[in-house]
Order: structure tokens, then C-alpha cells, then sequence
């Protein structure tokens, strides 16, 4: 069987450290944040290195709770630096074009983070309107969706109009999740129409844009990045750490004989202890492990409408689908129907 590559959910550091340095700002101490999903301190060193994405999502809830900013995902994403895109920051800058450069973005996204999927379509033709395209962008996940999008979208927007010059907004903005009640910020920073309960979360803008020159444009580094980044993005989709290993083999033994750490130990060649510390240094649980693995699983398994909620319920390790369910609403506020009727098949 093939596993889907969210399996691997991850946050590269240096997208970490943009959250650590806006609530330093707001005078919340990054060495607390760290302490709370148990990351050393010293990892923040390591820019390539990566933290679960499930440390990141409870650092992310835990930010929105301590500042009191419901808005903190469009903030973060006001405050984007080239820097905490890391090495796929850097690519982009060095790109002749918006289009290449937004091309390069969709390819190597998965080293900043693998949350979400990123895509880059034309938008279907609209009377009286120029051709638009739409940037958009898909989370993996059901923890902090709203943030998640909002961080994104406001990001994409901020690196766009550093590296391009233009300050030209958007013709809309699509959210999928409900429009909060305040929504002043969402208007001050995309300065255009900004849709909610939407099929997608994208940023829309004229296609003309797509040929704008960009003024940091090196041929040269773009091509050493390029191979940097191939390399990295490789050895990302290998699976190379300890946690990818330990998730891809966690979502074989589930439908096997269930979740046992010393059974997940002895397959990846570690004693139980060992296996307990590699898991906290990426800032996560044996617990957490089984929980975001499964509702990895079963966010991609529900996209297939030849499997009944029972197999799924079987392929991840659950006794019944009533407990599948009930999980699945932990993490999405959803029910496994309701979510699946959102989906394109449906």
C-alpha cells in the first residue's frame, strides 16, 4: 500500500522561528513556547532542521490564547521575512519572473512545511472581468485551519509584494472557513473583497501579473538553489528522520496489530527508550504520534468513496467507527460525512 505523503507532516525551523520572534514581540518568552512542546532551545540553531507539525499547531493555539489575537494568523503572516521560508525564500528572490517564481513556490512549499497543498490555476473566465489566476492553498490538517489559512494567504501576499515592488491587491481572496466576526484586519491587509465558507482558501489576481519582472533576479544563485533545494526536498520525501521513519511504520502496523511503542521500537531498530527521546526532541509524544498519524491517515483515506467509514476505521487502527468518528471531531469539528461532502468528488 502507498502512504500519503502528510504522513510526514512537518514545520522546518526556520518557519518556527517567525512565530517565536512575532510573540517575542508581543512579550511572550520563546524559551516558555519551547518548554511547552518540549523543543530544546538549541534546535533553533539548526535553521533545516524540522519540528512535528502537531508542536507547531499547539504552539500556533497557544499563541492565539496568550496574546488574546484572534487575527494572530494574518499577523504572522504581515510579518513574514525571507528568512523564515529558509532556502525556498531565498530560490524565490533570486527567480526572473512572478511566474517562476510562484511555480519554484508550489514545487518546494513542503520545506517550509507540509501542511497544506499549493497550487497555481487559471481561474474560470468571468465576463467583463481580464483573465485572473488563482494561488490557493489546501490544509492537511484539521487542527487551526482558520490560522493556518490566514498565516498562509497573509504571507503569500507580503513576500509577493517585497520581492515583485508592487502593491497592487488582490481582485479577491477565498477562505473556506466562516467569516469571523470581526473582519477590519482581513479588509486593512488584503485590501480587496474577502469571501468566506468557500470552496477554497486562494489569492486571485490578474494573470498579466504573472509576467512581472523581479528586481533581486540571479541566474546564477537560482541554479545553485535549485539543486540545494532538490536535494533537501529529496531526502524530505525519503523520509530520511526519525519521526518520518516512525510515522510511515506506525501507519503500516495500525490495520496489523494495532499501536504498540515497543513493537514500533524493535521495527525501527531502537529501544522503546530511544525511541521516546528522538519523539520529544521533535517536540512529541508516543501518544501525539498515534494521534496526528491517524488523522493524517484519515484525512486522505476519505478522499477515496470506495472505502466505507468501517474500513477506514480498520485501516487506522480503531475498534469501531463510532470511535473513529468521535475522534474525527476532536480534530476537525467535523463529522467524517460531513467533511467528506466538501470534497470534490462528492
Amino acid at each position: 500500500m502507498d502512504y500519503p505523503t502528510p504522513l510526514t507532516s512537518s514545520v522546518s525551523v526556520a518557519y518556527l522561528q517567525g512565530l517565536l520572534d512575532y510573540l517575542e514581540r508581543r512579550g511572550v518568552e520563546s524559551a516558555e513556547l519551547l518548554r511547552r512542546v518540549q523543543v530544546h532551545p538549541q534546535l533553533l540553531a539548526q535553521r533545516d532542521q524540522r519540528i512535528a507539525a502537531s508542536a507547531y499547531l499547539e504552539l500556533l493555539g497557544h499563541g492565539v490564547e496568550v496574546t488574546g489575537d484572534e487575527q494572530l494568523g494574518l499577523h504572522l503572516g504581515e510579518a513574514v521575512r525571507p528568512g523564515y521560508y529558509g532556502v525556498l525564500g531565498y530560490l524565490v528572490m533570486s527567480c526572473p519572473t512572478l511566474a517562476d517564481a510562484l511555480h519554484r513556490q508550489a514545487r518546494y512549499a513542503s520545506l517550509v512545511g507540509n501542511l497544506g497543498r499549493v497550487d497555481l490555476a487559471d481561474e474560470p473566465p468571468r465576463a467583463g472581468v481580464e483573465a485572473q489566476v488563482a494561488h490557493s492553498w489546501q490544509p492537511l490538517l484539521g487542527q487551526q485551519q482558520r490560522q493556518l489559512s490566514e498565516e498562509t494567504l497573509a504571507g503569500w501576499l507580503t513576500f509577493g509584494h517585497w520581492i515583485s515592488g508592487l502593491e497592487i491587491p488582490p481582485t479577491e481572496v477565498r477562505f473556506q472557513h466562516p467569516a469571523p466576526q470581526d473582519v477590519s484586519e482581513h479588509r486593512r491587509i488584503f485590501r480587496c473583497p474577502v469571501l468566506f465558507t468557500q470552496a477554497d482558501n486562494a489569492l486571485v489576481f490578474p494573470k498579466r501579473l504573472l509576467a512581472t519582472r523581479l528586481g533581486q533576479a540571479d541566474a546564477r544563485v537560482r541554479l545553485m538553489l535549485d539543486a540545494y533545494a532538490d536535494r533537501l526536498l529529496g531526502e524530505l520525501q525519503l523520509g530520511h528522520s526519525v519521526l518520518d521513519r516512525a510515522r510511515l511504520e506506525l501507519a503500516r502496523l495500525l490495520p496489523e496489530s494495532g499501536a504498540d511503542l515497543g513493537v514500533l521500537a524493535e521495527r525501527l531498530a531502537l529501544s522503546s527508550r530511544t525511541l521516546q527521546r528522538r519523539l520529544r526532541e521533535a517536540g512529541l509524544s508516543f501518544s501525539q504520534l498515534l494521534d496526528e498519524t491517524r488523522q493524517q491517515l484519515v484525512l486522505h483515506y476519505l478522499r477515496d468513496p470506495a472505502l466505507e467509514l468501517a474500513d477506514i476505521a480498520f485501516l487506522v487502527g480503531f475498534s469501531e467507527p463510532g470511535s473513529l468518528a468521535r475522534a474525527f471531531r476532536r480534530w476537525t469539528g467535523q463529522s467524517p460525512g460531513e467533511y467528506r461532502r466538501q470534497l470534490p468528488f462528492s
